[in-house]
């Protein structure tokens, strides 16, 4: 029998980076007997994955699609391969109704990560993306709570779904073949030893402290899609700043921390799980990473700024007259405005051109 396998998340679990391998990866896929449909990459390496392979859209989200379904699977027959692999975080919040839709030996991987990572790299990336303003809340129901936004309980919560999902735990000590991608083929009953370049590339680069601050700061400004784009796209290249930190203070952590591993045993207990007892075992003692509170001083906001006007130029200048048009806009870090606008004085001094210095200058000066 074929083999039907779909990878749906959950969120926070480098889906983006595996989908980004397969994307590219394609035809020794289908030498391998594994296909995998084509889906768009954006300049991130991001997108929705296969989610269109199976859905359609509904308004800003994602709905089962049979019109879709029926024309997957026709191709997959018409492939000649043996498992036919899917990727989509968007595939989560729909999955009971995909279960129905889809063949009944159709198996579900999802993967579940530390909660207090998932929570502040949830928070990182509303900074990023949403965009959010405020400082991050050391709270399990912030951000619409951890472990997959309460997605992953309602899945659960279909029989159909839980007679073929697996939940597998997203650690590096414990993934099969020792990365994410080898622990995904292993799931699918695909031998990555008949793969090459396994590698997986870093997409969607997480920010040093420093960026962080200063793209939370900017989300005030009405920049537009372009110029958060390329504002994102700089901010990710930027090394100034903690790169390894936390933003929960250690008396919350103490906390988050046992809530969490009460969560996961819950999680377990409620739907006969024993997979996340090794992700237990690895995280109820984990330490946290050093904490640094949001808080930069002015000489480290200017050399953000600095690192900005150094990369983008053009993105500076906009970014200064967004400044400059809303100055009753008001900002985490007031000296923004000072410091873009020092900034594009130095690049403007930079760009003035230097007299030249005429022939017969020169003539007269060696006579």
């Amino acid at each position: 029998m074929k083999s039907i396998v779909i990878h749906a998340g959950l969120p926070k679990t480098g889906t983006s980076a595996v989908q980004a391998w397969l994307h590219h990866n394609t035809e020794q896929l289908a030498e391998a007997g594994v296909f995998y449909p084509w889906h768009y990459l954006d300049k991130n390496g991001i997108s929705a994955g296969n989610a269109g392979s199976l859905m359609e859209r509904s308004g800003p989200h994602f709905i089962t699609s049979p019109t879709q379904i029926e024309g997957t699977l026709v191709d997959f027959e018409a492939s000649g391969c043996r498992t036919m692999l899917l990727s989509s975080e968007a595939f989560l919040p729909e999955l009971a109704n995909l279960a129905e839709a889809l063949p009944a030996h159709t198996r579900f991987v999802m993967y579940v990560r530390d909660p207090l990572a998932f929570l502040e790299s949830d928070y990182n990336q509303r900074v990023k993306r949403v965009p959010q303003l405020h400082e991050f809340v050391p709270d399990a129901s912030a951000y619409g709570g951890w472990l997959g936004h309460e997605h992953l309980y309602n899945a659960l919560a279909s029989d159909a779904v839980r007679a073929g999902s697996e939940l597998r735990p997203y650690h590096a000590d414990l993934f099969v073949g020792g990365s994410l991608l080898t622990d995904l083929l292993h799931a699918a009953g695909v031998d990555s030893a008949q793969l090459s370049a396994l590698e997986l590339k870093q997409v969607n680069t997480s920010y040093s402290l420093h960026a962080l601050e200063i793209k939370r700061a900017l989300n005030a400004l009405p920049l537009g899609n372009e110029l958060k784009e390329r504002l994102d796209m700089r901010l990710q290249s930027c090394r100034l700043g903690p790169r390894s930190y936390s933003l929960i203070p250690p008396a919350d952590y103490v906390r988050l921390r046992k809530q969490a591993d009460e969560e996961l045993h819950e999680l377990a207990e409620k739907y006969g799980i024993d997979s996340l007892e090794p992700l237990r075992e690895k995280l109820r003692d984990l330490p946290s990473r050093p904490y640094h509170p949001q808080a930069l001083t002015e000489a480290e906001v200017d050399a953000v700024v600095g690192h900005l006007a150094k990369v983008g130029k053009r993105l500076t200048r906009r970014i200064a007259e967004a400044l400059e048009q809303h100055p009753e806009i008001e900002l985490p870090y007031p000296t923004l405005r000072d410091s873009f606008a020092q900034a594009v004085r130095e690049l403007d001094a930079k760009a003035s051109p230097q007299p030249r210095r005429r022939w017969w200058h020169r003539l007269a000066r060696n006579a």
